[in-house]
């Protein structure tokens, strides 16, 4: 699949089958990840891959919007180390920009994926930080579940005519 047939064909996915991804595919996903483009290159993402099955159902039990994470192979959450001005600024910004890189490399690997945010909300991102010992200046953003779907969802046309403007409002 090219780019754009990926993008246009990528959907949340919550119900996974029981197989494995392999760590080849893993360390793509990662590489995508990182290839995200960050303020003034600064690429503060931190990443923690998620596979014990303990882990995972705590998740499941703890954030209300990650249910699915019990069914998924892995889980990667996405984190950014906070230690100057521009990745105060920046971060979620940054962070959201390699998880999309996350969503669109799985899709192109035949791997579902699901995209559970934690920040803004402070109860989330407290359970989180506790859970994976996360030091003062790792901020969590979201977890991605991942995992090869176990429906084929239909591609949906979402293009919106009403929503683009051009040169003002």
């Amino acid at each position: 699949m090219d780019i754009i047939e990926i993008i246009k064909q990528r959907r949340s996915i919550r119900s996974f089958e029981r197989k494995q991804i392999s760590d080849k595919d893993m360390h793509t996903i990662l590489e995508c990840a990182m290839c995200a483009p960050s303020a003034r290159n600064q690429q503060k993402w931190r990443f923690i891959v998620v596979d014990k099955k303990e882990i995972l159902q705590e998740l499941s039990q703890n954030i209300p919007s990650g249910k699915m994470c019990k069914e998924a192979d892995k889980v990667i959450l996405v984190c950014y180390e906070i230690d100057d001005e521009t990745s105060e600024l920046y971060w979620q910004q940054d962070g959201s920009a390699a998880i999309q890189n996350i969503l669109l490399s799985s899709a192109a690997l035949g791997i579902g994926s699901v995209w559970v945010a934690i920040h803004p909300r402070e109860q989330k991102i407290e359970f989180i930080s506790k859970l994976f010992s996360l030091p003062k200046n790792i901020k969590p953003l979201s977890l991605v579940a991942l995992g090869y779907k176990k429906n084929i969802l239909k591609e949906v046309d979402r293009y919106d005519s009403s929503k683009v403007r051009y040169n003002s409002w």
